[in-house]
């Protein structure tokens, strides 16, 4: 006994196609939420010399090795808005790239941490003083803050040096 009421209403769906429509969806949402890249991930080029990438930074200091691209880093030295990071063993600025992790550390005083590296394999005078310069209005916000540690990795052997807010250099 078919009533006008019951013609109205809709007709239900099957029990047994509700799950797979739920499981689909399901689905569907995990596999897009897995395939974002974390924001860390990402590699940006922040200046001709400057790139801001925690994994590339990562791979740089672990993969230190002596075996490529040797040089030292003698000095780093801050005047207002430009780190200058003087090494031996270089031809000239261009062969090399500095990799900022993308943190700042928000401690008392704040930390930076970079690591340089020779993307070149040209060879000069073991000798030739290099100076790199760092513009760092492209990685800080207020970049006259005198508070600041810069943390500046050799990115070819372990040799790393921090220019401390008092503009005293130490080696570690």
């Amino acid at each position: 006994m078919n009533t006008d009421l019951e013609r109205s209403l809709p007709e239900r769906p099957k029990k047994n196609m509700v799950w797979p429509v739920i499981m689909l969806i399901i689905s569907i949402s995990a596999l897009n939420y897995s395939c974002k890249k974390s924001p860390g991930d990402d590699e940006l080029v922040l200046d001709k010399n400057l790139t801001k990438s925690a994994k590339k930074y990562q791979a740089l200091v672990a993969g230190r090795d002596g075996q490529k691209g040797n040089f030292d880093i003698t000095n780093v030295e801050r005047t207002g808005d430009i780190l200058t990071v003087t090494t031996r063993g270089g031809c000239s600025a261009d062969d090399f790239s500095v990799v900022w992790n993308g943190e700042i550390l928000l401690s008392y005083p704040a930390q930076v941490k970079l690591v340089i590296y020779k993307n070149s394999s040209t060879t000069c005078a073991p000798g030739t003083v290099v100076n790199v310069k760092i513009d760092l209005t492209k990685i800080m916000t207020d970049p006259n803050g005198k508070d600041f540690i810069f943390h500046v990795a050799n990115g070819s052997i372990k040799e790393d040096k921090s220019l401390n807010p008092d503009g005293s250099v130490s080696s570690h």
